[in-house]
C-alpha cells in the first residue's frame, strides 16, 4: 500500500510529509504549515491495548478457545488501528486457564496474531469482596501461588507479561517480588487493600493500577480508599477504561490530571461480546445487557458492568470529545504510554525505512476514524 500525506505524530512537533511505499517509510520530513489549515491526520505505529478479554464472541477465558479465534481477534483489533493488544484471561479455573495460555501462545508462534505483545493474567487472586471483585466469581479466587504461576508460564511460553492482583492476599507480596524478579510486570487490582498494603505492594515491584475507579466497592470512605491511595503513590502508573460507563467524564479527568497524563494508560478491558448485536447474553453465569455500547449485569443496571463493549479508538474518541483532553494526549495515553510502561517505546518509533504496519487517523467533526492501515 501507497501512501503519501501530510500528517501530525503523537509527541512531535509540528507536521510532517509522510510517504509510506513498498512496505516501509520512504519519507518522513518536516514540512511548514499552511497558513489557516490544519491537518487532521495522525500517524502512529498503531494504538496498544494492554486489556483485551476477546471481542466478536471470541472469550479469551473460555474453555473452548481455538487457535483461530485469537487470530480473529486480532485481525478484527488492527481494522481499528490496534496494532498492539495484550489478550487477558480472567478468573477460571486452572486448567482452563493453562489450556488457553497455551492456544494464545501458539497463535503467536503461527504468526497468527502479530499484534500480540504479551499475555495479561487478571483475576485468580484476587478479591472476594463484593464489590471489589467485580463480576469475577469468588469461586476462582484464591491466594497466589508460585508453582501454579511457573506452570502457566511454561504452557504460556514465557508470553505471560502482566500480572494483575490484590496485594492483600495471603502470600502476595513475595509473589510480586518473584514475578519482577522474572521480568513480569504486576498490577493491583479489585483489592481492598490499606494503604500501608499498597506501598508494600509497590515496594515489592508492583506498578500500575490496573483498571482504576472500578473494581471497587460503590460506597467507601471519602478518605481512606483504595482510590486516593494508588493516585497518590509516584511510582504506580494507571490504567483507565475512556467507555462512558465505567467512569464519568468529570471523574475521569480529575483521576488522570491528578496521575499525570505521561503515566496514564487507556484501556479498552474489551469484553467478549464487543462487536456482537445488541441484546441480552448469557455470560459469566448471568445475564447480561449489550446496549449502545455499554456491557451490565441485567439485575444490577449499570451499577455492575460486565467488561467493556468499545474498542480502544472509541474510548480514545470519548476522552477527547467529554474529558478536556486533547486529542494528541489521548492518542499518547493509548500508544506510547502503554509501550513505555513495558520498556518498549523503541518499536513505536517513527523513522525512515521504519517497515509498517502502521495505523493512521483522521481526527474531524469530532470523530476518530481509521484512515488506512498501512502494511
Amino acid at each position: 500500500m501507497n501512501f503519501t500525506e501530510v500528517c501530525r505524530i503523537p509527541g512531535k512537533t509540528g507536521q510532517f510529509a509522510v510517504i509510506f511505499r513498498d512496505g516501509a517509510l520512504e519519507e518522513l520530513r518536516p514540512v511548514k504549515p499552511i497558513a489557516g489549515e490544519q491537518t487532521s491526520l495522525w500517524l502512529t505505529a498503531g494504538l496498544f491495548d494492554i486489556q483485551v478479554n476477546g471481542m466478536l464472541g471470541h472469550d479469551l477465558s473460555d474453555e473452548s478457545l481455538q487457535v483461530d479465534e485469537v487470530a480473529a481477534v486480532d485481525q478484527a483489533l488492527a481494522q481499528r488501528g490496534i496494532l498492539h493488544w495484550c489478550p487477558t484471561i480472567c478468573s477460571n479455573t486452572p486448567q482452563v486457564v493453562e489450556r488457553n495460555l497455551g492456544i494464545i501462545a501458539a497463535a503467536a508462534d503461527r504468526g497468527l496474531a502479530p499484534g500480540i505483545h504479551c499475555i495479561h493474567l487478571e483475576g485468580h487472586y484476587i478479591s472476594t469482596e463484593e464489590g471489589y471483585r467485580g463480576v469475577h466469581l469468588p469461586r476462582f479466587q484464591r491466594d497466589p501461588d508460585p508453582q501454579e504461576f511457573d506452570r502457566w508460564q511454561k504452557a504460556a511460553g514465557g508470553r505471560i507479561g502482566l500480572f494483575s492482583l490484590a496485594p492483600e492476599r495471603q502470600g502476595a507480596l513475595p509473589f510480586i517480588a518473584k514475578l519482577r524478579a522474572e521480568g513480569v510486570k504486576v498490577g493491583l487490582v479489585h483489592h481492598h487493600a490499606d494503604h500501608d498494603t499498597v506501598r508494600a505492594a509497590a515496594a515489592a515491584g508492583a506498578d500500575l493500577s490496573s483498571h482504576l475507579i472500578n473494581g471497587c466497592a460503590s460506597m467507601i470512605h471519602r478518605q481512606h480508599n483504595i482510590i486516593w491511595s494508588q493516585l497518590s503513590l509516584d511510582e504506580l502508573w494507571a490504567s483507565f477504561i475512556a467507555d462512558g460507563y465505567h467512569i464519568p467524564p468529570y471523574t475521569l479527568r480529575a483521576v488522570i490530571k491528578a496521575k499525570g497524563v505521561s503515566r496514564s494508560i487507556l484501556i479498552s478491558d474489551l469484553a467478549h461480546l464487543s462487536g456482537m448485536p445488541d441484546g441480552e447474553y448469557e455470560a459469566n453465569e448471568m445475564t447480561v445487557v449489550l446496549h449502545n455500547g455499554g456491557l451490565w449485569v441485567k439485575e444490577k443496571g449499570t451499577n455492575l458492568l460486565s467488561g467493556a463493549a468499545k474498542t480502544l479508538d472509541q474510548d480514545v474518541e470519548y476522552i477527547t470529545i467529554n474529558a478536556g483532553f486533547c486529542v494528541e494526549d489521548a492518542l499518547l495515553m493509548a500508544t506510547e504510554n502503554p509501550a513505555r510502561y513495558f520498556g518498549v517505546e523503541n518499536r513505536l518509533v517513527l523513522y525512515v525505512g521504519r517497515p509498517g504496519p502502521l495505523a493512521v487517523f483522521s481526527w474531524e467533526a469530532d470523530q476518530l476514524k481509521i484512515r488506512e492501515v498501512l502494511r
